[in-house]
Order: structure tokens, then C-alpha cells, then sequence
């Protein structure tokens, strides 16, 4: 559905049926994905200029999401829907809302569909990298967005996660030269939120003036409002708190809440990842404390991984892992702007879109998000 207008008061109420990044059985996470050997990311890959002979209409792609209710997840799939249905491609789409184990049911469903190809749209390692291998073992291709995929005939799609962290946290240094006491929301055991805390705990080591007071964040069917309870008591036992960096939106969210129900928000700054209308709409409130977020357009990743579909279904062989660059997104800017919703930031930042990446004469382009 499309977010309206998303105050703190009404997103902690509707936070239950938010979800968002990879998911993991607990904050603890899953073993998967630090288990699994990462490939190196070959972005310079490109599709060949002529059609495969393997490309043909009617090409039958299964999406398998693990998705929730806001505009990020509707975004998302709908960029993949219009660049497969613009290729000529069908799309079943099978989406566990949350259940690992439904997920894993709908992935066997799936395979048993006999599609040209599959897209595994967030989810749990250890669950469905079982049901991967044997896709690929019956010959069908898979693509997989955000998930720490082990087998290395798929091909892994993902945001630059390294980047998002260093453009956020520059940011974050760039307008507080002087340092601050940080209050720090992530979980663990998530393979993008630990690539993004690898580069944090980098960031800490070089740079003294930035000091860590404090580590909350909740990884469940409710990440804002369980968030904002643990924040909510960490605000309170720290209130010398001056920044807050969170490594998700929904985390940010979370924060916000709490900031909010400790009164804090006139003394310490929030910066994110991630940006949906909904985010867009809290960054520009009067008097929000949420700075900038780094990001990437969810209907172009959607339409990124799409085409990767098609040129799998199509028998091109694919490398094992690329990535998506992001953009920072200041509150500053949205306001310049007059930014209110995912259509207008598209207008402001067209670097968002990103039709060369897996893009070819053969696959018509789109406009993510029209």
C-alpha cells in the first residue's frame, strides 16, 4: 500500500506488520551468512547486445518474497513486475509475509512450476539456500536479492553496502566536525547490516572524536516499535547522547520513536539507510532530527533484478555477485527540493535510476516507479 502521511504516532501503531532487509530467525542471526564465502562483486559484467537465442516471449518468471507492508517492499516489486511483464516475461509471485518456513514451502511450489526462472526476494540463509541448490540442480536459474546466498551459480544481487555505510557516515562527520556521543541501532547475523557494521566500527577506529555511548535494536515482526522500547530506556540512561546512526529505516524508525518519547529530538541528530515515501515524509516533519539517509531506489533494484532474471531464463551465464551503488539523501535536499514522495526524489537525484546496470537493447527499459 502507499504510505499517506506516516507521523511517529501512527508508525509506532502500524511498526507489527513492518520488516525490511534480510531476515534472520532472531537478532542473534543466522549462521549462513558468515559462514558462506562471499564472491567479489563483478559489476563491469554487461549483457550481450544481440538476444540470446534462449530469449523469448512468454518467458515464465517465479518471484519468491519475503516482503512486508509499506511503499520499500510495493516499490520493489513493482520495478520487477514492469521490467518482466516489459520483456515479455509472466510473473508468479509467491510471498511468505514473514514465515521463513512458508517461504521455504513457496519455494518448493516454485521449482515444482517448472519456471525459466526464479527470484529469491529477501529471506532467511539457512532456510532457503537448501531449496537454491536444488532449484539449480534442476536446471532452472536464481537470481537472489539480499539474501547470503552460498551457492555460487546463482547470482547475488545487492545495494553497495560498504558504500551506503561510508556516504552516511562521511555525511554524519561532515556536519558534526566536532565529534559526538553515538548511540549505535543495528542487529547482528544479517549479511548487510554486517557488512554496514564493519564499516562503522572502521569509521570509530579512525576517528576519536566520535565515541559510541550506547547499542540497541530490536530484529522482529515489529523491528520500529520493539526498537523503540529498547531506545526508548537507552535514551533514558543516556542522555548525553548526540548522534544516532542506524543501519536500516526501519531501525531509524524505531530510533525516532524513542528520541521522541524522550524528548531529545531538539539535541541529537539521526542519520539511516534506506529511504521509502514513508521515510521521506518523516526526514522532512518540522523539527526532525533525521539528517540524511544513503540509499538506493527499491523499484530500480527491483527492475535491476528482474533483468538478471530474464537474461538467466534467456541462458546467459551470469556472474555470481554484483552490486547497486547508492546515493546520499540529505533532509536539507528533500526540502530544497520540495521532495514529499518516492516520484519526486526520483525527479531530484536521477542517478537513482540505473538503467545500464544488466540492461540491453533486448530488454525494453523502464521507468521504475511510473
Amino acid at each position: 500500500m502507499k504510505w499517506k502521511h506516516a507521523s511517529v504516532a501512527v508508525l509506532a501503531s502500524v511498526a507489527l506488520v513492518l520488516t525490511g532487509c534480510s531476515q534472520s530467525s532472531s537478532d542473534s542471526g543466522s549462521s549462513s551468512s558468515k559462514s558462506a564465502a562471499a564472491p567479489s562483486a563483478d559489476n563491469s559484467f554487461t549483457l550481450p547486445s544481440a538476444a540470446p537465442s534462449g530469449f523469448k516471449p512468454g518467458l515464465k518468471i517465479a518471484l519468491v518474497r519475503q516482503s512486508g507492508v509499506g511503499d520499500y517492499f510495493e516499490q520493489w516489486g513493482n520495478g520487477a513486475t514492469a521490467q518482466i511483464q516489459a520483456a515479455g516475461g509472466t510473473v508468479d509471485t509467491y510471498d511468505a509475509h514473514g514465515d521463513n518456513g512458508k517461504q521455504v514451502s513457496m519455494l518448493g511450489d516454485a521449482i515444482n512450476s517448472k519456471p525459466d526462472a526464479i527470484i529469491v526476494d529477501h529471506g532467511l540463509a539457512d532456510s532457503v539456500n537448501p531449496k537454491i541448490d536444488e532449484a539449480i540442480k534442476a536446471g532452472i536459474p536464481v537470481v537472489v536479492y539480499d539474501v547470503a546466498v552460498s551457492n555460487q551459480k546463482a547470482l547475488y544481487i545487492s545495494q553497495d553496502d560498504v558504500s551506503i555505510a561510508n556516504l552516511i557516515l562521511d555525511e554524519m562527520k561532515k556536519q558534526n566536525p566536532d565529534g559526538g556521543k553515538v548511540a549505535y541501532v543495528n542487529v547482528s547475523g544479517i549479511a548487510p547490516l554486517d557488512t554496514r557494521d564493519g564499516v562503522y566500527q572502521k569509521f570509530l577506529d579512525s576517528n576519536k572524536k566520535f565515541t559510541q555511548v550506547a547499542k540497541f535494536g530490536k530484529y522482529s515482526e515489529s523491528v520500529a516499535t520493539d526498537t523503540a522500547a529498547e531506545g526508548a530506556a537507552v535514551f533514558k540512561a543516556h542522555p548525553e547522547t548526540t548522534l544516532v546512526f542506524a543501519a536500516y529505516d526501519e531501525l531509524a524508525k524505531g530510533a525516532l520513536i524513542a528520541l521522541r518519547q524522550n524528548n531529545m529530538t531538539d539535541k541529537v541528530k539521526l542519520y539511516g539507510v534506506d529511504v521509502s515515501t514513508a521515510d521521506i515524509q518523516l526526514m522532512t516533519e518540522a523539527g526532525s532530527p533525521w539528517m540524511a539517509t544513503a540509499a538506493t531506489d527499491p523499484a530500480n533494484v527491483g527492475a535491476i533484478v528482474a533483468r538478471g532474471a530474464v537474461a538467466a531464463a534467456s541462458g546467459v551465464k551470469l556472474p555470481s555477485k554484483m552490486t547497486i551503488p547508492a546515493a546520499l539523501i540529505t533532509q536539507q535536499l528533500l526540502k530544497d527540493k520540495g521532495v514529499t514522495n518516492m516520484a519526486d526524489l526520483r525527479a531530484a537525484l536521477p542517478d537513482l535510476t540505473t538503467p545500464k546496470i544488466l540492461g540491453a537493447s533486448w530488454i525494453p527499459e523502464i521507468k521504475p516507479g511510473q
